[in-house]
């Protein structure tokens, strides 16, 4: 492999890939059903197997797992050897999610790794990788994005059938990076982790938790937003802070009610957006698993992200008028 480019391999798949999902004409709020749209990164996993067919005595099984930075990666495995094994060259060539359990219920694969395999990736291929790149990413990247594709168009209907391998049967796939930005500005570790628990319900399918969760997580960051207002100073007329007759158990109501007031005096038609989201988060149903409530999840996560954007900045950078009583 003293020619094999890496990086070519990566960003010529990827770009393959890409290429494919053009063609589904899907809108871009609807990515999630694809895992590698957006700023979504993975590591591609080449792993040669024997087989005692093929004239080289080995094929390739590819498969690609979901990243937690923002690099793309390739790793290559050469498994000849541990699989000349009846038990392991018996099985279906056909069937490489079979082989991928095998390999991992002899410790072949790391633990972390299966649990992260994107299923709909899963392939293989008797070419070798340093040969036939461009046919490989091709070939891949269209059963790659069609099974994506088909696998989401069901899940509107029913669910999916659960899977003995891989043990990942996700089909929605958050670009997390879009958030990335967010959660370090607001540097708040219970924010943080409350909104990667929804994150985690969405990428879950679990809609009626993910959309109580930024339900929470959407009051969280209206009462972050208020409380930089009344920690950099801001006093009413009456000297007042701004958490003056705030109730101890606010409600969503509580919060848009003091949105409402001074500082930020939202407008009546902000208020109702920002009660849109709350009436939506409540109208969301625990029975049901379908397109309509990803979509509520979709508004609610889109939601926080405006608010974010359009409150928080000014409440960082408020400071009180010096006619301002203290």
């Amino acid at each position: 492999m003293n020619n094999f480019n890496e990086s070519f391999f990566i960003n010529n798949l990827h770009k393959a890939y890409l290429d494919k999902v053009s063609l589904y004409h899907v809108p871009d709020k609807d990515l999630t059903r694809f895992s590698w749209t957006e700023n979504k990164t993975v590591t591609i996993y080449a792993i040669k197997v024997f087989d005692d067919i093929a004239s080289d005595k080995f094929y390739t099984l590819y498969f690609a797992v979901k990243n937690n930075d923002k690099k793309n990666k390739l790793v290559q495995m050469d498994l000849i050897n541990e699989t000349k094994n009846p038990d392991f060259f018996r099985i279906s060539y056909g069937s490489p999610r079979d082989k991928l359990s095998w390999l991992h219920s002899h410790n072949l694969l790391n633990g972390v790794i299966d649990s992260k395999i994107i299923g709909s990736s899963v392939t293989y291929s008797y070419r070798k990788i340093e040969n036939g790149v461009n046919f490989i990413c091709d070939d891949w990247a269209r059963s790659w994005v069609a099974s994506e594709y088909d696998a989401t168009r069901a899940v509107e209907e029913k669910p999916t059938p659960v899977q003995p391998f891989p043990k990942n049967n996700q089909k929605f796939f958050i670009d997390r990076y879009h958030f990335d930005d967010m959660l370090t500005t607001l540097s708040d570790s219970q924010f943080t982790d409350e909104f990667n628990q929804c994150l985690f319900a969405y990428e879950h399918e679990k809609w009626f938790l993910c959309a109580v969760g930024l339900g929470s997580c959407l009051e969280h960051l209206m009462l972050i937003i208020l409380t930089n207002y009344d920690n950099n100073g801001y006093r009413n007329e009456k000297g007042d802070g701004l958490f003056r007759g705030f109730p101890k158990n606010p409600t969503a109501k509580d919060y848009v009610l003091w949105f409402k007031k001074d500082p930020i005096a939202i407008t009546s038609r902000e208020a109702t957006y920002i009660n849109s989201l709350f009436t939506l988060r409540n109208s969301v149903d625990h029975h049901n698993t379908g397109k309509t409530q990803k979509e509520s999840c979709d508004f609610l996560l889109y939601g926080i992200s405006s608010i974010y954007n359009d409150y928080y900045a000014n409440s960082i950078l408020f400071k009180p008028n010096k006619s301002q009583k203290f």
